[in-house]
């Protein structure tokens, strides 16, 4: 127990370290100045060494605001002390060899003094960066198994125990009738469920993958309207493309701009009116539009695509926007919205295919 509470007593303090080899570099400044006698030009040498130790200070202050473990800052003082040591042993190093090959050495307290602190403060801040990078690979290699896990999870496990109980649900229905209002509720969740399943196994697929191709982009949108009025067959869409807009995306470009489409029409009045466009400037880019007469899509919705995670405060009520987001980001685009008194417009901008890229658009595109 004892020993527990030393080791966290250490991990609850492992920032302050900094601190101290701060307070004990300002202390070492001045007594070097009493040692060798003030003089202007020592003046000037403890000036240095004082510089040296307050940048200490700045690494605790990053040391505690940096996203490290305990037991990773205990880490980087370590190596913070022992680069400090090293850079120490060199300048004595250097100076006895000087003194073997019958040079004049001048100042050898200084020169180890200002080499242990020149140690400190590079340490500090190389050990915070290397210890951090290290365990923010840690946690993403972590996530990366944890994606794969609830990829396997979805497609197989979830997926097929929902396939059991719609199979039952079913039968329940041939039995007490669709319109059973218990039956109904069930048949709602149950849809959802799967579709959600589904969604995240597309969007899992996209993150995964790099299946970026050549697309009739107006063929894309014509394709993805059929589908909107195959389910909504009421829903009142206007289209216009370009001619010969070919554009460079993932296979899944259909899908996400169906998912724009679909989006209009669910969250707004059953009287939204809706326009769908492609075009094709002279530009590198292409542009897919979807306007609306609705109210547009909630702020907080977009918000979070731009978040480095979702919270319980602030996540997206439905995986039809991150569908559309990494879509369009595997291919290389952006996404865009815009709200007017007319409503509102989702912009998804996507690589021309037909214009060849410059050097950096092929380094970007092998980088991929």
């Amino acid at each position: 127990m004892v020993g527990l509470a030393r080791e966290r007593l250490t991990d609850a303090a492992a920032h302050w370290w900094f601190y101290v080899f701060a307070v004990v570099g300002f202390v070492a400044a001045v007594g070097y100045g009493y040692y060798v006698g003030w003089s202007v030009a020592v003046g000037l040498e403890v000036l240095i060494l004082l510089s040296l130790a307050a940048t200490l200070v700045h690494s605790g202050i990053d040391a505690h605001g940096r996203e490290i473990s305990q037991a990773g800052l205990v880490r980087a003082t370590g190596l913070t002390a022992l680069t400090g040591v090293s850079f120490a042993l060199l300048a004595v190093a250097i100076s006895l060899i000087w003194q073997l090959e019958g040079h004049p050495v001048v100042d050898t307290e200084f020169m180890v003094v200002f080499a242990m602190w020149l140690g400190l403060a590079v340490g500090a801040q190389a050990s915070l960066y290397a210890v951090g990078s290290e365990e923010k690979r840690t946690r993403l290699a972590d996530l990366v198994k944890l994606l794969t896990m609830n990829q396997r999870v979805l497609r197989h496990n979830l997926r097929n125990e929902l396939s059991v109980v719609d199979g039952h649900l079913q039968n329940l229905e041939e039995k007490v009738g669709s319109d059973d209002e218990d039956v109904a509720i069930a048949r709602h969740h149950v849809d959802e469920l799967l579709e959600t399943s589904e969604r995240t196994r597309r969007i899992l697929g996209i993150w995964g993958s790099d299946d970026r191709r050549e697309q009739d982009a107006g063929a894309v949108l014509a394709h993805a309207v059929e589908r909107l009025r195959e389910r909504y067959p009421d829903v009142d869409v206007e289209i216009a493309a370009s001619e010969d807009a070919v554009v460079s995306a993932h296979s899944a470009l259909g899908d996400a701009v169906y998912e724009v489409l679909a989006n209009a029409v669910e969250h707004n009045d059953e009287d939204v009116r809706i326009s769908a466009s492609v075009t094709n400037p002279p530009s590198d880019d292409v542009v897919f539009e979807v306007a609306d007469t609705g109210s547009g899509i909630p702020d907080h919705e977009r918000y979070i695509l731009d978040q480095p995670e979702e919270t319980t405060l602030s996540h997206a009520s439905g995986l039809g926007l991150w569908l559309v987001y990494w879509t369009v980001r595997e291919s290389g685009g952006t996404v865009d919205f815009a709200d007017d008194a007319d409503g509102s417009t989702v912009r998804l901008t996507l690589p021309d295919a037909t214009v060849r890229p410059g050097l950096w658009g092929r380094l970007v595109g092998r980088s991929r």
